[in-house]
């Protein structure tokens, strides 16, 4: 019997094409989105763009709404990499913890991220599934990145923290609430002014957090 599977090159070849598709219907279903919003788009929309069947997108998304979750998660994925891929190793608390405020708000103040944050905010109520893939891909991936640093100064005796996440979500929301919420309204700060902003809240946590005598 004719063995009819493809070889190895041919499956690669057919990977590599099938995630390229895959990504090539990402872009631009998330310009769609963003622009647009959830209700303003259709698959068929997007299929007039991209190209291809829209058997293939239900194929692959399963539909609109997985679309959609799909694009939450490539965004949040795409937010959050130079994030992630900070070394801090050598940074002492108040130059790591600068780093990570500057690094943070410079992705957060981005407009295409306040795009994607007022997409969230609209949908959130029609999607509790999209609320939560946002959250988990999102802030909470956030904090933690921030906790693995806390935790490292504190093993190195240079912070003082209990509960590293904990502290994180603190450190977190203290940097990022007020200069993003405004930011949404169109009310942004200067550059002066939010060095300042960053400067008083690493201050106010490490008065909290350095070690006691």
């Amino acid at each position: 019997m004719t063995d009819h599977r493809p070889t190895s090159e041919t499956g690669s070849r057919l990977t590599y094409r099938g995630a390229a598709r895959r990504l090539q219907i990402l872009e631009v279903a998330s310009e769609r989105f963003l622009e647009e919003g959830y209700a303003g788009v259709s698959v068929d929309q997007i299929i007039a763009e991209v190209g291809g069947s829209k058997t293939n997108v239900y194929k692959q998304f399963g539909g609109k709404q997985g679309l959609f979750l799909a694009v939450v998660q490539n965004l949040s994925d795409a937010f959050i990499h130079d994030l992630e891929h900070i070394d801090l190793r050598d940074q002492a608390p108040e130059q790591g913890l600068r780093t990570l405020a500057k690094v943070l708000l410079a992705i957060l103040l981005q407009d295409k991220h306040l795009a994607f944050q007022r997409l969230i905010i609209a949908e959130s109520n029609r999607f509790p599934e999209m609320g939560r893939v946002w959250l988990e891909s999102g802030p909470q991936r956030t904090r933690k990145v921030v906790a693995s640093y806390l935790q490292q100064q504190q093993e190195q005796g240079h912070l003082h923290v209990n509960d590293p996440l904990r502290a994180a979500l603190f450190f977190h929301d203290m940097i990022t609430f007020n200069p993003v919420h405004l930011a949404m309204l169109g009310i942004g700060y200067d550059a002066d002014a939010l060095n300042g902003f960053i400067d008083d809240a690493i201050t106010t946590f490490l008065q909290g957090h350095l070690p006691r005598n």
